[in-house]
Order: C-alpha cells, then sequence, then structure tokens
C-alpha cells in the first residue's frame, strides 16, 4: 500500500518510488525472495513527509514498528528524568531503524527527530505480526537471517567498546566516510549530540577531533571532516 500525503506533493514533486526495493534495502528482508518481499510490501507505507526538526517517533504514539528512511536525515534519542537527551543515533537516505520493534511487544521508549526534511517508509507491528500468523515460510527465512546479523551486531559492538575514545571516533568518522561514499562529509549531528551517541563528553571530542587532525588523520573545518588516512 503505497501513499503519499497531499501536503509531501505540494513539497516536491515526487519520484518514481519502488516499495519492494525499499524494503529489500534492510538486512532483515535482504534476502528474502521475491514473492515475500512483495508480500511485505503490502503491508508497507511509503513516503510520509516530515519537516525538519518534526517528531517522527515518541513513546505513546502507536506508530510501532520499523522506518526506513527515503530521503533526508533524522536523529534517535532517549530522555532521563530529568529531560536530559542522550542521541542513540543517526539514520540517514537508505538506513532504516526499529526492526526489533516488529517482533517484540510494544515499549517505544526512544524519540525519533527529523534533522532536515525527510520521507520516511514504514511497516507497522501489527500488520507485520498478521502477515507472520498466515506465512510460516517467511517466519523461518526471517529468523535465520535476524539470528546471524544479531551475531554480527554483537561482534561490532564487542569491538567499539574496546576502544578508546579517539578510536572510537575514528572508527566512526570512517564508517560515515564509507556510509556515504565520500572522503569529504558534514557531521550529521551537532557536536554535543555525537558526543552523547560516542559516550564521551563535547570537551572530549572536540580534544580528539584536533588529536586526529594533528596526527594528519583527518581535516576538520567546523563540521566538515575530511579523511586523510587510506
Amino acid at each position: 500500500m503505497q501513499t503519499q500525503s497531499a501536503f509531501s506533493l505540494g513539497v516536491r514533486n515526487m519520484k518514481k518510488h519502488s516499495a519492494v526495493i525499499c524494503i529489500s534495502r534492510a538486512d532483515l528482508f535482504s534476502s528474502l525472495s521475491p514473492d515475500a518481499l512483495k508480500k511485505i510490501a503490502a503491508i508497507s507505507t511509503h513516503q510520509e513527509y516530515f519537516p525538519r526538526n518534526t517528531i517522527i517517533r515518541q513513546p505513546g504514539d502507536g506508530k510501532e514498528g520499523m522506518i526506513f528512511m527515503d530521503e533526508g536525515s533524522a536523529k534517535i534519542y532517549s530522555l532521563n528524568e530529568d529531560g536530559k537527551e542522550t542521541v542513540l543515533g543517526v539514520i540517514n537516505k537508505g538506513d532504516y531503524a526499529g526492526q526489533q520493534s516488529l517482533f517484540k511487544e510494544p515499549n517505544h521508549e526512544n524519540y525519533i527527530q527529523a534533522l532536515q526534511d525527510t520521507y520516511v517508509c514504514s511497516i507497522n507491528r501489527d500488520d507485520f505480526q498478521n502477515l507472520l500468523k498466515k506465512t510460516p515460510d517467511l517466519v523461518i527465512s526471517l529468523l535465520n537471517n535476524f539470528g546471524e546479523k544479531l551475531v554480527a551486531a554483537e561482534t561490532n559492538s564487542i569491538r567499539r567498546n574496546s576502544m578508546n575514545a579517539k578510536d572510537r571516533l575514528m572508527d566512526y568518522l570512517v564508517e560515515q566516510s564509507q556510509k556515504l561514499g565520500t572522503v569529504r562529509f558534514t557531521l550529521p549531528l551537532k557536536k554535543k549530540d555525537l558526543a552523547s551517541y560516542l559516550g564521551t563528553s563535547p570537551e572530549t571530542l572536540s580534544r580528539q577531533l584536533k588529536l586526529l587532525e594533528k596526527e594528519g588523520r583527518i581535516k576538520v573545518n567546523r563540521r566538515e571532516i575530511t579523511i586523510v588516512e587510506n
């Protein structure tokens, strides 16, 4: 089910969009058969428009499920009891988030906020669960694929947790460079948000950026980063 709001149509000329190709970009669905992808595409919603700084998802909004970034970018964050924000990640064009929400009981505690004008595609948890009940073969395929991705994610988490602040920052910058396909890019997060995401302080982040630049591994021009090392 591909939907577009009248407002989004007024904002831009909508590009041709394939629901099947959109959801197949997610690792969870990438190895599924064309028939299985079509079934999932049939319950998905596509190209919902969110202006910059608007909330895409928040606790208690009843929108449990998985989202895909068709265009734009967004940050995922949580708030503690004092209202302090902790950035958990950034999703850019082609990224996705919330795949675990398709399988577990609704307990959505995080916020997702558009960092720029953004178009989002999504799969609702209840619709997905109903589809699984009707297609047991799909359940087996997803479980096998999900298990492989879980092991890979755990390995990557252990690797990053063993790094010091400087190496963790460099690892993040290289990852962003590879994801965007360019050695020069603008940090998707403000430095205070990036520090929160990397589990450090803004002061430490600034020191590590200067140190990496002094070592000749990067060049920094405000929020623009250039990767120098191979």
